[in-house]
Parts: structure tokens; C-alpha cells; sequence
């Protein structure tokens, strides 16, 4: 018996079972109407009947389907949303060396290292380098899975390899650290004062959090004079926001000490909050939110702090540079790496080194002034 149903994506897949020498075999067709699962239905109860069964090779769309179906409830919907966005672009790209033939119609056996380099070369039109190379990662994860399932029995992507790095890393540029001239051309500039934002900006750079635990911290996560970051807003499957059960990682999940520079952006953020409700407030609610009075979100604080940006004379940055200021500072202070890896939350100490540990270039003058070894 035939059985229909919607995916999150809007997509509609039909599950249908077909006797095949004595054996009872399930499969599964995507289509956007009725008229087209008919027509995918009938054309798989062909392919079958002449002996090719699509199950043993499918076609890169089709087994991407499965793939992802078999991944929903094991990773994010954030991560399931970025697999369509890749999927959507690469499945599309034609193969002017195979009759233009799109890439997600050939069927997983027949793709070699030369359609993978096209593909890679194709998506290089346009994009950064980095943007390409994760694209790749993702087909790789993708004929990983398929060779771990025995769909294929080689994977042609363990000859590809990435492209080399040709621009500079996020992490100079608009991710950047910002220099102390720079931080204090920021927050000086009136708009940036005036900004609907401000106190936002003022607590990015005093916790080091990110913007989607900024957002997601109610007045119950800040108690003992200290911040509870216990929970981020994230994307779902079809791209709406909302705050999640959890932190980004495990290490998410931290506690950040309050000093009084950050006590008095809680404070000033409590009154001004008071003023929006009429004095109605409630401890499950959220301390920051948008000028809307819905979620944050990093657009519209990205096009704001540019706005800033071009009004103080300096160049651009996104909010998650204030994340970056921060390490630096706390670096610069003196902070000791590991901690500054615990108030960041991240997963291990690497991480923070390979992020920041190029401010430690700055300072190894002075610490290696402080060193005095008797001889």
C-alpha cells in the first residue's frame, strides 16, 4: 500500500513496495504535486521491471533524499537547512562535457575525480575560495556516507582536493579583532550612542558571547552575579528562528562571571526595558530583543554596525568581531588562555589558539621583557 507525505521542506515523498523475486522492497519518490509523484512512481515500476533497479544506483538527487531523511533527528535543523542551500545550488550545475547534464541526474556510480573537478571549478565562478571548498565538503560527506552504505563501492572524492586559500581569512578583515583606535572610534560615534543596539554592542564586547546567546538570555539565566549561558537561537529546517533547547555545543553551556562594567550594561539594558513595558516584566524574559521586539538576528545589527561604521571613518565589521575584540583584550590583559577558552565556550583549547592566538604576537616583547633568568 502507497503511502504519501509532506516533508519539512515542502517537497511531497511517496513510499511504495514492490515484490522483487520473492522479496518485499520499499522505495521512495519526491516529487512537488501528485501529477509528479505519479509520473516517478510509474517511471520507477519500469526501471524496475526491466531489471534496473534505481535502489542499487540511484541518481545523486535521489540518494541524497534518502541521505538526508536518515539525518533528520541526528544533527540540527540549521544543518539540515545548510544541506538544501548546498544541495539546491549544486544539483543544478550542468556537465557540458556530458551532454549538459545536470550534476544531481547522473547516478552515483558514475561520477568521477573529472565531473567532481568541474563541479569545483564551476563553483568557483563568483564565490570565495573558502565558500567552494565547503561546498566540496559537503559532496564529500555526502559519497562518504554513500560508500560507508554500500551504494557505491569507490569514492572519487579521496582524489579531490581543495582549492588554496587565495583571499584573506574572515578573521582579518570583516571577523576581525578591532584595534583599540578602532574600538574607540566605535563607541564614541553618536549613531553608535543613539544606536537601538547599543547596550547589545556594549555587552558583546564585555562577555565575548555570541550574538545568538545574546539573544536567547532571559533575566533567570543572570543570577549570583553571574551570566548563565544555557541556550542560542538557532534556524530551523525551513529558516525561521527560534531559541533553541540548548547551547550551540556542549561547551556552550558556561557560566561568565559579571564585573561591573558588565553589571551596568544589565542594569541600564533592565531600565531601559522597563520604559518599552510599561514596568511589565517577567523572568523568562529575554534581556535583549530586536527593534521589532522579536529575536535578534545578525542582519540587521551586521547592516546597522555598518551604518556606524561608515559614520565613525572606519572600515567595516560584523557583530561577531566584537567576540573577537574581546579575546583580544582579555589576551592583552593577560587573561590565561584556558580560561579565556571557558568564557568563550569553546569545545577545546585549540580552537581558541588557532582564533586567537595571533594576539599573543603582540605582546611577546613585553613578555619576554618579564622573563630574567639568572646565568
Amino acid at each position: 500500500m502507497a503511502r504519501r507525505s509532506k516533508r519539512a521542506d515542502g517537497l511531497l515523498q511517496k513510499k511504495f513496495r514492490v515484490n522483487i523475486k520473492g522479496v518485499s522492497k520499499q522505495f521512495i519518490v519526491y516529487g512537488h504535486n501528485e501529477k509528479e509523484l505519479t509520473e516517478k512512481e510509474q517511471a520507477k515500476r519500469t526501471e524496475i521491471e526491466q531489471g534496473v533497479l534505481k535502489q542499487d544506483n540511484p541518481t545523486i538527487t535521489d540518494y541524497y533524499y534518502r541521505w538526508v531523511d536518515g539525518r533528520r533527528g541526528t544533527v540540527t535543523e540549521a544543518t539540515l537547512r545548510m544541506n538544501d542551500k548546498f544541495f539546491g545550488i549544486i544539483r543544478k550545475i550542468t556537465l557540458p562535457d556530458l551532454s549538459n547534464i545536470r550534476f544531481g541526474d547522473i547516478r552515483m556510480r558514475d561520477i568521477d575525480i573529472e565531473i567532481l573537478r568541474t563541479v569545483q571549478k564551476t563553483l568557483k565562478d563568483g564565490r570565495k575560495t573558502q565558500t567552494v571548498n565547503d561546498y566540496m565538503a559537503f559532496i564529500k560527506h555526502l559519497f562518504s556516507d554513500a560508500q560507508k552504505e554500500r551504494v557505491i563501492d569507490y569514492n572519487p572524492c579521496v582524489l579531490l582536493n581543495n582549492l588554496k586559500r587565495s583571499e584573506e581569512r574572515a578573521r582579518d578583515t570583516h571577523h576581525r579583532a578591532l584595534s583599540i583606535s578602532e574600538q574607540k572610534a566605535f563607541f564614541d560615534c553618536d549613531r553608535c550612542r543613539r544606536s537601538a543596539y547599543y547596550n547589545v554592542f556594549r555587552f558583546a564586547i564585555n562577555t565575548g558571547m555570541r550574538i545568538g546567546e545574546i539573544g536567547a538570555l532571559r533575566y533567570a539565566d543572570i543570577r549570583d552575579n553571574t551570566i548563565h549561558v544555557e541556550r542560542t537561537i538557532t534556524r530551523t529546517e525551513v529558516g525561521s528562528y527560534r531559541v533553541g533547547d540548548d547551547a550551540k555545543t556542549v561547551a556552550g553551556r558556561r557560566s561568565i562571571p559579571m564585573n561591573e562594567q558588565i553589571e551596568k550594561i544589565i542594569n541600564e539594558q533592565k531600565e531601559l526595558n522597563m520604559m518599552l513595558t510599561g514596568g511589565i516584566m517577567s523572568i523568562n524574559d529575554y534581556l535583549f530583543k530586536a527593534v521589532e521586539g522579536g529575536l535578534l538576528s545578525a542582519s540587521p545589527i551586521d547592516r546597522e554596525i555598518k551604518r556606524i561604521c561608515k559614520a565613525a571613518g572606519i572600515e567595516p565589521f560584523t557583530m561577531h568581531a566584537l567576540r573577537a575584540t574581546f579575546a583580544t583584550r582579555a589576551i592583552e590583559s593577560g587573561m590565561n588562555p584556558k580560561t579565556l577558552q571557558e568564557i568563550l565556550g569553546h569545545s577545546n583549547f585549540n580552537i581558541t589558539m588557532s582564533l586567537y592566538g595571533h594576539c599573543l604576537a603582540d605582546t611577546k616583547k613585553q613578555e619576554m621583557d618579564a622573563i630574567i633568568i639568572a646565568i
